[in-house]
């Protein structure tokens, strides 16, 4: 297999033909086993759940694309399914269980691919990624923060997303298929947030807002953001900008109308969250798409948004009166230059972000994941960016590992714009820059760390031939 192929190389030991069949018996009887067991000691929701997810697994075993496609699926309606399943059974315990499903999934993906398989590479992931996975696990069994426990739980659900990027990295699935997930899940989302836009929010969302909401939820009195089907609005916010970007570069390269359809749909929501963090990425993504496949991408994008920029402002401050939507008239608000000091909360973001960043750097291996997850006991959440996140989790370790990845990402941008295959995959990382490292993001987080592996992988490719052209040039000199 030469080294410009797409595929990278996998060697698979024939023993895993005898393993996997053992794996899936296993696997059904386990199955049966955890439906009686939870109908006789949970009962509701969590017995459908839980037998769901074994069944998903089985099927992992002998189709790794199936697991990843039911991964991201439970994951970016992570949010739905436990608000339906507390205002089913507001005393059941399904709403804890939904948050672990699709990292259990994943992790079963991977053991299957590793350990059944017995796949191996020859192909090295790059240094900075290794050096995130280290960080990660460090902050794990890292007692400080919010205690040991607390962070293993935040670790264990952020890696398993993390490690989606070996799925392609390596092709161990489709590349189409998180193409093809997102396209479908995204829509469906978008086309939720539109609805609850238009005609208010359903009865589980409302009790959920009622009980369990919090303040950044509120765009104002008694106006309520869109949530769709994320675990929170932020995460539904940053599906609806992936749905976006990778819709653009799919037109730009395919040529095919359809795509429309969801650039629309997600923008349209994006806009109507007013979660500026992915509200203004969905309208960049939008005009880079002219880059795309150029022989000098970066200078027609940097251009392309030099020229358009101010024609922008002109037209979000034209349209902000005429707006209804509370949401989309807070993001043309920022983008008009209108927004008052009194109004704007950009403060608050800066001074969140300055301060986790000092905070974290006064420590070399940080305090601990916990301290950015909403599951752990005493965790703050997010910090705004994955830089300010790294500091806290990971300390000066943590900063170190983000700019490494930072800095490998930039290389491979300018290979990825020129690639029509790999362009859909660079559009999702733009539209989500500064957020690839939250822990709250169940379906998010992996569909980035994948599109991050198909960007990488390319970057590996175009380097292993460069050194294969200069060592035939120098064996031909010689």
């Amino acid at each position: 297999m030469s080294l410009g192929s797409r595929s990278a190389r996998i060697h698979t030991n024939p023993s895993a033909g005898f393993a996997r069949p053992i794996v899936i018996a296993a696997g059904l009887c386990a199955s049966v086993t955890v439906a009686v067991l939870a109908t006789l000691t949970i009962g509701g929701p969590a017995v459908i759940l839980l037998l769901m997810t074994a069944i998903v697994i089985v099927m992992g075993v002998k189709k790794p694309e199936v697991a990843f496609v039911a991964a991201i699926t439970v994951g970016v309606g992570n949010g739905a399914l436990r608000r339906i399943a507390g205002w089913i059974d507001p005393s059941g315990i399904a709403t804890q269980i939904v948050p672990i499903i699709p990292a259990v999934i994943l992790v079963t993906l991977y053991v299957s691919l590793l350990v059944i398989r017995r796949n191996h590479w020859t192909d090295k992931a790059p240094i900075a990624f290794v050096l995130v996975c280290i960080v990660v696990i460090i902050s794990g069994i890292n007692p400080a923060g919010v205690g040991i426990v607390n962070n293993l739980l935040a670790s264990s659900l952020l890696i398993s997303g993390i490690l989606a990027f070996i799925l392609t990295f390596r092709r161990l699935i489709p590349h189409s298929s998180v193409i093809n997930t997102l396209a479908v899940v995204g829509s469906i989302n978008a086309a939720y947030m539109i609805l609850q836009e238009i005609n208010g929010l359903t009865p589980w969302d409302a009790y959920w807002v009622d009980n369990f909401g919090y303040s950044a939820l509120y765009l104002g009195p008694n106006l309520v953001r869109p949530l769709g089907l994320g675990a929170s609005a932020a995460e539904s916010a940053a599906i609806c900008a992936m749905l976006v970007g990778v819709s653009v570069a799919r037109l730009r390269v395919s040529r095919n109308p359809a795509w429309l359809v969801p650039i629309s749909l997600g923008l349209y929501a994006a806009l109507t969250s007013g979660t500026r963090t992915f509200a203004l990425p969905a309208l960049a993504v939008i005009l880079l798409g002219f880059a795309i496949g150029r022989k000098r991408p970066m200078l027609v994008g940097l251009v392309t948004l030099a020229v358009t920029l101010p024609v922008i402002v002109v037209i979000a401050g034209r349209l902000m009166p005429a707006v209804s939507s509370a949401g989309a008239g807070r993001v043309l608000m920022l983008v008009s230059g209108s927004e008052s000091e009194e109004t704007s909360t950009v403060g608050i973001h800066q001074d969140l972000i300055l301060s986790s960043l000092l905070r974290g750097l006064s420590s070399v291996i940080g305090t601990g994941s916990g301290q950015v997850s909403v599951l752990a006991s005493g965790g703050l959440g997010s910090s705004e960016q994955d830089i300010s996140n790294m500091a806290l989790i990971g300390g000066v370790l943590g900063v170190v590992a983000m700019l490494a990845l930072y800095i490998t990402f930039a290389r491979a941008i300018p290979g990825a714009f020129r690639d029509l295959n790999t362009a859909p995959f660079l559009f999702i990382t733009f539209a989500t820059i500064g957020q690839w490292m939250n822990v709250g993001y169940y379906g998010a987080t992996p569909l980035i760390w994948a599109s991050l592996g198909v960007v990488l992988s390319l970057r590996t490719k175009e380097t292993k031939e460069y050194a294969l052209d200069t060592g035939r040039k120098r064996s031909s000199r010689d």
